[in-house]
């Protein structure tokens, strides 16, 4: 439908349609919804693209930490590891040594070399840039190697510590030298005649003549047992190296230790005297072996009389 406007003069008429109208005023209603729309729908896009993206940046971020945090903690572990390796493997050198001395002061013959330990570590040290656990693994490894081995060496060393001791007892309370210095053999062990009666008699020690007074030094290291006068003896001190080996020493004028004291080889004990069924200044050293005298003449032999 038209509508005809008539204008003053010979100017012609304005023709106006309706339906063109209602479309122009229908086109400007609908443009700003539709620019609203557009705007509203481009905007939550852009704020779900842009979140989108900070989320992944997190999760980026986190996971590049995690990774620096379990270099870190790998890195401290092979540290800490390597620092046990190097302390276990100086406690074996120390003990190597202490072992090494021990025989020799033993009398053994030395230890046979030793395998080396190091393998896994040299077959994993050189991974450490494609897989550092291969480290961990080979360090890990060889710690625990060095520390069986060092229960190893200890367990020897207490071994060579037990003979050596038993090595130092046996040559301490073993007699040997003589316990006077400067004496001379009057009378020696064995069969001889009494020399109050004449009779037949056996000597179970030897005599050393000596000035009274000479100091008398222990032959052996033990325990005093006995330390008093004893009829023909005289003054006496006896010494127990418990294993059954007793040392006696008789007729002195005096007696510097007592019953239950422990005397080391070349303690003074005493001086030699007249005491006892005596015929002049002398010690009377005997040895006993489970109740059994032996010839002292070897003991006295082992060192030199001056």
């Amino acid at each position: 439908m038209n509508i005809i406007i008539m204008r003053d003069g010979l100017a012609r008429p304005l023709t106006v349609s309706i339906e063109r109208i209602l479309a122009m005023m229908a086109a400007l209603l609908i443009l700003p919804v539709a620019l609203g729309s557009a705007l509203f729908w481009l905007h939550a896009w852009h704020v779900r693209r842009s979140g989108t993206g900070r989320l992944g940046g997190t999760t980026v971020q986190r996971e590049a930490a995690e990774v620096q945090q379990l270099q870190m903690s790998s890195r401290d572990t092979l540290a800490q590891l390597a620092r046990q390796v190097g302390r276990l493997t100086a406690q074996a050198s120390q003990l190597d040594a202490m072992g090494a001395r021990l025989r020799q002061l033993a009398g053994l013959p030395a230890a046979p070399a030793r395998a080396q330990v190091a393998a896994p570590l040299r077959a994993g040290w050189h991974a450490a840039s494609l897989n550092p656990n291969v480290n961990v693994a080979a360090l890990q490894a060889l710690a625990g190697e060095l520390a069986r081995q060092l229960g190893q060496r200890q367990v020897e060393l207490a071994a060579l510590t037990h003979v050596l001791a038993a090595h130092a007892v046996r040559r301490m309370t073993t007699p040997g030298g003589w316990p006077v210095r400067g004496g001379w053999i009057s009378s020696p062990f064995g069969p001889r005649p009494d020399p109050f009666t004449g009779r037949p008699g056996f000597h179970p020690g030897v005599d050393i003549a000596a000035p009274v007074g000479t100091p008398v030094r222990a032959m052996a290291a033990g325990i005093v047992i006995f330390a008093q006068t004893d009829g023909g003896f005289g003054r006496l001190v006896k010494v127990f190296d418990g294993r059954g080996e007793v040392t006696m020493y008789a007729h002195l004028s005096a007696a510097y230790v007592h019953t239950g004291e422990v005397v080391h080889k070349g303690t003074l004990i005493g001086r030699v005297g007249d005491t006892g069924y005596s015929t002049g200044p002398h010690l009377h050293f005997e040895v006993t072996l489970n109740g059994m005298p032996i010839n002292p003449i070897g003991f006295l032999h082992l060192a030199d009389r001056h």
